[in-house]
Parts: structure tokens; C-alpha cells; sequence
């Protein structure tokens, strides 16, 4: 149950919103949503505490892209390279932004 407990964490724990849109101030939406899967995850910096990453939503029936954050539950951190929730000693990839 132990090996589980992390994918678990991502459906149970980890799918809150993050609140608050600072970050995303001065942030090109279409630039970073251009050519991205809208299932992946990503990074906009590298700083903090590596829960926080984005993923791309289409906003609506005019083409238009919005980030949709997403922060992991406290004592976790997500791993980008393999899109999960994890404990944080077990995520080595908090400096890299995007799976590719």
C-alpha cells in the first residue's frame, strides 16, 4: 500500500487549487500553452517550496488558453518528470520546469 500511497495522493490530496493569481501577473498564457498537451504539468520558476505547478485549460469556445494551478497537500512536493505527487525527500526534479 505504501508504493500506492503517492499516486493516491495526487487524486485524493493534491488536485487543490492554489489560491491567489499573483504569479501568474505578466505571464503570456498563449505563449506557454502554445504546443503543450493540456495534460501536462509544469512549472513557472523554480523557487518555493515545489508543490505549485500549471497545467493549460482552454477558457472557452474562443480559443483562448487560461493556467489552471494546481499545489499538492502539505509534506509533498511534485516531481514534474513524472507528473505525480510525491513525499518531498522523493522528488529530485523541484529545478526543472517541464517534462520535456
Amino acid at each position: 500500500m505504501a508504493r500506492w500511497w503517492p499516486i493516491l495522493s495526487v487524486v485524493c490530496l493534491c488536485l487543490a487549487v492554489a489560491h491567489g493569481q499573483d504569479k501568474l501577473e505578466g505571464v503570456d498564457v498563449e505563449e506557454v500553452c502554445a504546443d503543450r498537451p493540456a495534460d501536462e504539468y509544469f512549472r513557472l520558476e523554480t523557487d518555493g517550496d515545489c508543490r505549485e505547478v500549471y497545467r493549460c485549460d482552454s477558457a472557452g469556445e474562443d480559443g483562448t488558453w487560461r493556467l489552471a494551478p494546481i499545489r499538492c497537500a502539505g509534506g509533498l512536493a511534485f516531481d514534474v518528470l513524472r507528473q505525480l505527487c510525491d513525499w518531498k525527500s522523493n522528488v529530485k526534479s523541484c529545478d526543472v520546469l517541464e517534462s520535456k
